[in-house]
């Protein structure tokens, strides 16, 4: 005979299992669904027709890390990048995405090369010949 526990530790299992399906349901809807408000697409300094700007779901991704679990989310960003960024660092950067003033990385553009812009100026290549 197989135990089956009692039908009061079933039922609150199961609802604890629907309320947490239900918050990560909503927080994914919140996330990937609702369009931007004004606040955000002020902080995204998107224009006022857009529904739907650059970064918003960084934002709010960040946002819910920030609002859920700050110090662990600064921790595994902090492990993430193998120690390259201590964990006060990380958190800044997570409450400054949340924030909507730190551009998203397809914006922040790589600096120029100086190859072609140098001032000295080589000529051709020298030789040495060996006769």
């Amino acid at each position: 005979m197989r135990y089956a526990p009692p039908i009061t530790l079933r039922f609150v299992f199961h609802g604890f299992r629907a309320v947490s399906v239900s918050l990560l349901l909503m927080v994914t809807a919140w996330i990937a669904l609702v369009p931007a408000s004004a606040v955000e697409r002020r902080a995204l300094g998107a224009q006022i027709g857009v529904e739907r700007p650059e970064g918003l779901v960084t934002m709010r991704m960040a946002r819910a890390m920030v609002h859920f679990a700050p110090e662990r989310a600064a921790r595994m960003l902090s492990r993430t990048s193998n120690g390259e960024v201590s964990v006060e660092l990380a958190g800044q950067i997570l409450r400054t995405l949340a924030d909507g003033t730190l551009a998203p990385i397809e914006q922040i553009t790589a600096p120029e090369s100086h190859s072609s812009t140098s001032p000295r100026q080589v000529g051709d290549a020298k030789f040495i010949r060996v006769d």
